[in-house]
């Protein structure tokens, strides 16, 4: 957090006071010649980008914010060395408390200062009509119903300042109160922040007992993730990449999932992150390629969601039982055209295989269900075991009625007297037949 107070310091008094760089106004920042070197024209650049000031050297290509300006500046090794020498050099700036140069232009463009008066602001907005805000968030690919909700309750409220329309976010605490008011330009890229910044979140109840949370840059980061998962995972909004909360805030979760922007913002809080919570689980949110959250949901929702053979057959069969038609097409990711064209092409395709099929009865004996397929089986199981017993046991007779039939033998040729072999049974005497001769009849 001192290190990301550094980093809101005014690097253009301090360049100027310090090292004796002589700043022109350009566009939204201020530029001047290059510390670094010659340059014929202007290439040192400076300017606030969310709540940080940085500057971008185009002679170099060196950049960043006032830590790496005073490490190549003063060629200092290790970082306690690089803030000692900041520490030292803008006390004096601290002590003044001067104006930025950049405050005027700033609040002309209706941008955040802590002296605004947010409620009366916000009372303000609330009579202005909400429709530009509904179309905003709903082309941005966020859930239709939450937007619905989000306005219902008073946490979207239209700001139309200067002839600009801007989503405003209606940021609240704990207690429910009012804190700043998040703005996004409907149609473009400007955004700013009345009052002094705060979290965004609708799960304060569940931030620090649910197992999971994820953590999001800005606001139509946070409501992606909602509307891409479709489920209550808690998480927050930083409004930037600053962590501007209590670290006992998510004292009880286990996993934190990271969908900050893949840039060097993100990832510096990202780091931050880790090193204020080292014995949680952090993973970072899979975006596919894209730079955030929004990105990635407006490409699903350009790109219809891609489904298999079996996946069309399965979304078939619900679409049949489905009284919510809607609510059946959001659970699968797809437009409601897009499931209605599905579940014409599966009827076109029965009907088709059903005008195929030759005229004939089925056989009696052939199952029509996979289930009867079974039951056929079993039982087709259970009458060839019923034989195998049954010629088992007939297979045992034959050999007790051979074995009772020896005995006998044995038994009637002891009564008359006869040998008789162990073994064989029985020896019966081999009896030879006499030829008898023909009488030859005498004439």
């Amino acid at each position: 957090m001192y290190i990301e107070t550094l980093k809101s310091l005014n690097l253009v008094d301090f360049l100027r006071d310090h090292y004796g760089l002589e700043f022109d106004r350009h566009g939204r920042g201020y530029m001047c010649r290059s510390p670094f070197g010659t340059d014929r024209n202007p290439s040192f650049f400076v300017r606030v980008v969310e709540g940080r000031w940085l500057f971008k050297d185009f002679s170099s290509g060196f950049g960043g914010s006032i830590i790496d300006f005073v490490q190549r500046m003063e060629r200092l090794a290790d970082l306690p060395a690089i803030l000692k020498r900041i520490e030292q050099l803008s006390g004096s700036i601290f002590s003044e408390g001067r104006q930025s140069p950049c405050r005027g232009p700033v609040r002309e463009q209706g941008q955040g200062g802590r002296d605004y008066d947010v409620d009366g602001l916000y009372s303000r907005f609330q009579g202005q009509d909400p429709e530009p805000c509904r179309r905003y968030l709903v082309d941005r690919g966020i859930d239709p119903e939450l937007v619905e909700e989000l306005i219902n309750c008073g946490e979207v409220v239209h700001n139309h300042y200067h002839g600009c329309s801007y989503c405003c976010f209606a940021i609240r605490d704990r207690e429910g109160t009012l804190k700043c008011l998040d703005n996004h330009e409907i149609g473009g890229r400007r955004k700013f922040v009345l009052g002094p910044k705060s979290i965004f979140t609708r799960d304060w109840g569940s931030l620090q007992d649910g197992p999971t949370v994820f953590i999001a840059e800005g606001v139509i980061d946070y409501l992606s993730i909602k509307t891409l998962e479709k489920s209550a995972l808690p998480g927050l909004a930083l409004l930037g990449n600053q962590l501007l909360f209590e670290a006992d805030l998510l004292a009880g979760c286990h996993h934190i999932i990271s969908v900050l922007d893949e840039d060097r913002g993100g990832s510096s809080a990202l780091f931050d992150l880790m090193e204020q919570y080292p014995d949680k689980e952090i993973t970072a949110y899979d975006l596919q390629g894209h730079k955030d959250p929004n990105e990635l949901l407006q490409a699903l929702h350009k790109e219809p969601r891609r489904l298999t053979a079996a996946d069309k057959l399965t979304l078939y069969e619900q679409f049949q039982q489905a009284e919510n038609k809607s609510e059946l097409a959001r659970q699968w990711g797809i437009d409601r055209s897009h499931m209605y064209q599905i579940v014409r092409d599966c009827k076109q395709l029965l009907l088709s295989s059903l005008s195929d099929r030759g005229p004939g009865r089925r056989p009696a004996d052939q199952p029509e269900t996979v289930k009867d397929a079974w039951q056929q089986i079993q039982q087709l199981q259970e009458e060839n075991k019923r034989l195998a017993i049954e010629r088992d046991t007939l297979h045992c007779r034959e050999e007790l009625l051979g074995i009772r039939l020896k005995w006998a033998e044995i038994e009637a040729a002891e009564a008359r007297n006869e040998p008789v072999d162990e073994h064989t049974g029985p020896k019966r005497k081999v009896q030879i037949k006499k030829k008898k001769k023909k009488k030859r009849l005498r004439r």
